[in-house]
């Protein structure tokens, strides 16, 4: 996330410009706010914040025992990744996520995704490709079997682990939050047929990336697995919309 990576990145520079005592307080006040920033996230996750209802500002940082500040500072990073609208002098919306921002997080992921798997195609390994099969091997017999519990972060594990052969740690950064923005809130409507054809996909995938055929990776991506008009029907029944 943003702040962990600031923290890494930048406490070397920190260091040239404050006196110890100070360079502490401020990584670990960097610290406190990425905290309250994973702590909105679990409030959404877990269904305590609901789309369409505002933050208490002075209550969540009553309950949290900190200042004002490193919560501001925590809602302006879900600003800035879409989660929560800040309201001058009215409070902090938490955003509803309508069936626009799916279609742009699905372009958005796709074309990212294709590129960095066309860039990347010759550093795929054979052992990277086992970890591949054997995690849609996984995702396959859970979803067969009812349990669709450990889906979403054994997806982000499947995708991230031919993404994490490229050395675009930028574009690698952009895309994972619009993909918890996909799955903000708590949704219990998941579709088995839907997550069995994805497994497919998966697999076209896999094969492409064992011929090293990055085109064909990439179209698989682009047009079908992050496809929103390829996947309309799927995701209106998912987030409920007609």
């Amino acid at each position: 996330m943003a702040a962990l990576y600031y923290d890494k990145t930048l406490s070397s520079s920190i260091s040239l410009f404050l006196p110890c005592t100070q360079m502490s307080q401020t990584l670990k006040y960097a610290s406190l706010s990425e905290h309250v920033y994973r702590y909105l996230r679990r409030q959404m996750n877990n269904g305590t914040l609901t789309p369409g209802s505002t933050i208490n500002i002075g209550e969540i940082a009553k309950q949290l025992g900190i200042s004002k500040t490193p919560l501001r500072d925590s809602l302006i990073h879900l600003e800035c990744e879409g989660f929560v609208t800040i309201l001058p002098r009215k409070g902090v919306l938490v955003n509803k996520l309508s069936m626009d921002d799916v279609e742009k997080a699905y372009d958005s992921i796709g074309l990212i995704e294709a590129y960095i798997v066309k860039e990347s195609i010759e550093k795929i390994t054979p052992t990277c490709i086992q970890e591949l099969e054997k995690l849609n091997q996984k995702m396959t017999a859970e979803i067969l079997a009812g349990d669709f519990t450990n889906l979403f972060e054994s997806n982000l594990e499947f995708h991230n682990t031919f993404l994490k052969v490229s050395d675009n740690e930028m574009l690698k950064r952009f895309i994972l939050p619009i993909k918890h923005r996909l799955y903000d809130f708590p949704r219990h409507n998941f579709i088995a047929e839907w997550e069995l054809r994805n497994g497919k996909e998966h697999a076209k995938l896999i094969e492409c990336l064992k011929n090293k055929d990055g085109d064909g990776a990439a179209r698989i991506l682009r047009e079908e697995h992050w496809s929103f008009s390829f996947q309309k029907k799927f995701i209106h029944a998912f987030y409920q919309e007609k």
